[in-house]
């Protein structure tokens, strides 16, 4: 059975650089999806967030290709944990970006958080 999953895309009115850099750079992630995070941008890297209301997420870095996709995995305390990833392509107007929010674990999803921070 294929996990359930989240997914949500949008165009940004911006070059693709800065569309990387929205998804990638985390004082940017600070600005829409959580309010603290550490992001070591390799695979391998770790990675920590502090969502609205406090609660933390660890997490690892699964795939970075600049400009095009960037893949991590997440986990709360004491939960399931899910994959996430942003792809961006080319768009008319912009930068399409794409999130995808796919669970490990049956209450992985609850909050799909990734996928409806992107606005």
């Amino acid at each position: 059975m294929q996990p359930m999953s989240c997914t949500k895309e949008v165009v940004l009115p911006v070059d693709r650089d800065e569309a990387w850099a929205a998804v990638s750079d985390a004082s940017a992630l600070e600005a829409w999806l959580a309010e603290r995070v550490e992001l070591e941008l390799r695979p391998g890297g770790d990675a920590s967030f502090t969502l609205a209301g406090g609660e933390e997420r660890r997490g690892m870095v699964e795939e970075v290709a600049p400009g095009e996709r960037l893949t991590f995995w997440w986990w709360p305390a004491g939960g399931d944990g899910s994959r996430v990833t942003f792809e961006l392509a080319p768009a008319v107007g912009g930068t399409r970006v794409r999130v995808t929010e796919t669970p490990a674990g049956p209450t992985a999803l609850a909050t799909p958080v990734a996928a409806f921070a992107l606005a």
